[in-house]
């Protein structure tokens, strides 16, 4: 006897349904893939290093705990080389690998090219710390995020604490324009002054790029001015930063010196041998005298597994990256990257390790997250007090659009 028409439907469908069946069994299995397209060689090394090995971190916690989804994460790490064409190749050979998240280097300039890479194949993307708002949803795409503050308020945060707690009145304003990011803490910092001391601009300013050998003549237009400015706020990043300092105390100018986040840390300090009178903004104190109980645990955490304190505060970036992208994840019950972002989107002052944390649709960086403010005097660190920003930096102001 032939079986009917129906009957041979219903052992078709029977079959598809028990495949189904494995097939999603399989997937559930299939470990979750983080790819990291980042600097391993290059400048770009000594601001994705310490934020690449604290994720390593957070990733094991996780595993320890049981997974993601009831999945272990696994991980696989491309060199970028500080190159933005090895940025693009790495990040598209990631995305191609079929990575459920792609961690990029930390500054949008080097990063952004990967990122581009994971918003074309569908993938969230989030840079530890890029400061450039336009690692988001208007500069490269909707599936892309940073877990940085906006370098804008860097600037605003070292404007408000020196005029509230230093009595600066007078500031000079000695901008590196190699990169997006120094530029942006600038104009964070211009726009603050401008409110708070709207009767009295800044001293004077001038610019100059990283790769200057010399600033004599931005020293030369400091020392003209008269009266005589009472600090200074560079913007920079290492290797230009320290070089800077280094000629700006040679000329004998010894003001406070204000910078923003890309010149934290003491690696750099042996081109300044025993500086003083520098003060800057930092996620966190890899010196043992944070003010915060919960950084302290994480640099407890990171000493235990790699036997010595991280090299940078950027650290705790890679740290928080992983800690909320789990959180999003476990919300949406998928690594699905529109799921994903939907949940990071719905951040209002999150708790992580790194501080509260918001986003919304049209701003995926950080606009109002605290930063402790560190002095160095004889060559050493110490850790002053958390500031919180009181002006929010406009879209105006993020995109450095108009004035």
């Amino acid at each position: 006897m032939k079986p009917t028409i129906s009957l041979m439907k219903a052992v078709l469908l029977a079959g598809a349904a028990t495949m189904a069946m494995h097939t999603a069994a399989g997937a559930t299995d299939k470990p979750i893939k983080i790819g990291f397209a980042i600097a391993q060689s290059g400048w770009m090394f000594a601001y994705d290093k310490a934020p690449f090995e604290a994720a390593q971190l957070k990733i094991d916690e996780i595993n320890a705990a049981g997974g993601l989804l009831g999945r272990k994460i696994e991980f696989e790490v491309k060199d970028t080389r500080t190159d933005q064409e090895q940025s693009s190749r790495a990040g598209s050979e990631l995305v191609q690998s079929g990575v459920d998240l792609l961690i990029v280097s930390s500054d949008y300039d080097f990063g952004a090219p990967a990122a581009l890479a994971a918003q074309a194949g569908g993938v969230v993307a989030i840079s530890p710390g890029a400061a450039d708002p336009k690692m988001g949803a208007q500069g490269v795409g909707p599936f892309v995020f940073t877990a940085n503050g906006a370098a804008q308020l860097e600037g605003i945060d070292m404007a408000e604490w020196a005029y509230e707690r230093q009595g600066i009145r007078n500031p000079y304003v000695l901008e590196d324009q190699s990169i997006e990011y120094s530029k942006s803490g600038c104009a964070g910092f211009r726009s603050a002054w401008k409110e708070l001391s709207p009767d009295k601009p800044l001293a004077g300013s001038s610019v100059f790029s990283g790769s200057d050998i010399s600033i004599a003549a931005q020293i030369t237009d400091f020392k003209a001015i008269s009266p005589a400015p009472d600090a200074i706020f560079l913007c920079s990043v290492t290797p230009g930063g320290a070089s800077a300092i280094r000629q700006v105390r040679a000329a004998g100018i010894e003001v406070p010196i204000l910078a923003n986040v890309g010149m934290t840390d003491d690696y750099w300090l042996g081109a300044v041998p025993n500086l003083s009178n520098f003060y800057v903004p930092t996620f966190m104190s890899i010196f043992g005298d944070d003010p915060r109980p919960e950084l302290n645990t994480f640099l407890k955490a990171y000493e235990a597994k790699y036997g010595k304190r991280p090299e940078s505060a950027y650290a705790v970036l890679g740290y928080s990256l992983i800690e909320q992208w789990k959180i999003a994840v476990e919300r949406a019950g998928t690594t699905e990257a529109a799921a994903v972002t939907a949940e990071l989107e719905k951040f209002k002052d999150e708790p992580l390790t790194i501080g509260p944390t918001s986003y919304s649709a049209d701003r995926h960086i950080q606009v109002n997250r605290p930063l402790l403010i560190m002095e160095v005097q004889n060559g050493k660190h110490k850790s002053l007090e958390v500031w919180r920003n009181k002006q929010i930096p406009s879209t105006e102001l993020l995109f450095r659009v108009g004035d």
